[in-house]
């Protein structure tokens, strides 16, 4: 529920309501950006050393990283009025709450996931664990998608957008204590670094070939969801002729469907391997984004239908790789980096950044080149189209091509061998 209104609503709160300079807002995302993917793998190697104190070890750092997100996630849509239309102290304020969300989402996020891959060591129960996990992610998707829809339709955009702020505190408290009092315990021992350079300890995973293997799928995946996501609010106006409650509405259906696929994907991870779900659900995203080529405006039943499919898809994409990821972790390939979860989880974090970094940043510019560029009065939906549908199906193929023919699982060949030995 954090995530999703510091990507979408922040920029539009301080731009449309408060006024701050589009240029100096960019700066300071961009600023904001480079900390947090710095902070990741820091972050996780400081969840390894609390692992000392105990098999809830990493839960406790969760908790210590909680107040930070709570009193960020505040301070981004709570600014002093008395700071109103003035641009510096406007500017250092969000400059500060963007650096401590940042510093508590990945705290929060980072050990939290390290703490689920350690509370089995079962092959299905590690999607179980994941699967279930992503449900409840999802469906905080979905109320961010809701909630500052509706607050800001009832209270206006200025007292919709702080009353969010203020009605996140009691949110994060009543579902974070059940999680810190009554999550089990980790199953694994401490984790114990015996290199003192950081550095080293920071992208010693990147020695299991696994890891790299995984995160060279996983990267590529996810760019293509940077693409769309970048433009999906575009496409809707200039391609559906829709507005913001069509807009709501597919994004709803598109978390509601993903958390609803979570049988499916278990189901078939048992029967195919969690790779062979995986690439089931990309085949699935690419054949359901390829039917959009065929609709247009007023097509708004006919993509609520497609948002189902692709829904389901990414179900498969919240959930499948970070258990395909705990896998990993205790596999032999590992070598010294076997079991140091939060350190592989910290390189996770900033892989997961880095995909949707290297979406956006292409999405906007190569719409612009094929005639997409509102700065300059130019709405080509062309342009809408091939970065929305095809450029993202482009690479879910390639995506696709890779998670084939490389082997990403600890317990498993490649798909190709798996098939054909089959």
């Amino acid at each position: 529920m954090a995530a999703l209104p510091v990507v979408l609503n922040v920029s539009h709160f301080y731009g449309e309501v408060l006024k701050l300079s589009l240029s100096v807002m960019g700066t300071l995302f961009i600023i904001a950006r480079v900390v947090d993917a710095i902070q990741d793998p820091v972050i996780g190697l400081i969840s390894d050393r609390f692992t000392r104190y105990g098999r809830r070890g990493r839960l406790a750092f969760v908790g210590l990283m909680t107040p930070f997100l709570a009193g960020g996630f505040y301070m981004l849509f709570d600014p002093p009025d008395a700071w109103f239309g003035n641009q510096t102290l406007m500017a250092a304020w969000l400059m500060a709450a963007l650096l401590l969300v940042h510093l508590g989402y990945s705290g929060v996020s980072i050990s939290y996931h390290a703490h689920g891959a350690e509370l089995t060591d079962d092959y299905n129960e590690r999607t179980r664990v994941t699967v279930g996990r992503e449900v409840f992610g999802l469906l905080g998707m979905t109320i961010a998608v809701v909630l500052p829809t509706v607050l800001t339709a009832k209270l206006g955009e200025s007292v919709g957008y702080m009353t969010l702020g203020l009605i996140f505190l009691p949110i994060i408290i009543v579902f974070s204590t059940p999680t810190m009092l009554w999550a089990g315990p980790s199953v694994h021992p401490p984790v114990i670094h015996t290199e003192r350079n950081p550095f080293i300890t920071f992208f010693a995973p990147l020695k299991n070939r696994l890891f790299r293997r995984l995160l060279l799928v996983f990267v590529v995946n996810g760019a293509a969801l940077g693409v769309a996501v970048t433009v999906m609010l575009f496409y809707v106006e200039h391609v559906l002729k829709g507005g913001k409650l069509q807009a709501g509405i597919i994004l709803l259906t598109y978390f509601i469907a993903g958390a609803a696929s979570v049988p499916l994907w278990l189901l078939l991870s048992k029967r195919l391997g969690k790779a062979g779900a995986w690439f089931i659900g990309m085949v699935l995203t690419s054949v359901a984004m390829s039917l959009a080529l065929f609709i247009g405006p007023g097509d708004f039943a006919w993509f609520v239908a497609i948002s189902i499919v692709t829904g389901m898809g990414i179900g498969a994409d919240y959930g499948l790789p970070p258990s395909i990821l705990a896998d990993i972790i205790n596999a032999p390939e590992g070598g010294d980096t076997q079991g140091k979860t939060g350190t592989y989880f910290g390189l996770w974090a900033l892989s997961t950044k880095l995909a949707t970094a290297l979406g956006a940043a292409g999405s906007l510019p190569v719409a612009a080149i094929l005639g997409f560029n509102p700065s300059k009065g130019e709405y080509g939906t062309t342009a809408l189209v091939v970065v929305y549908i095809v450029l993202p199906v482009a690479i879910k193929i390639v995506a696709g091509l890779l998670i084939w023919y490389i082997r990403i699982e600890a317990q498993r060949g490649s798909l190709q061998d798996q098939f054909f030995k089959k």
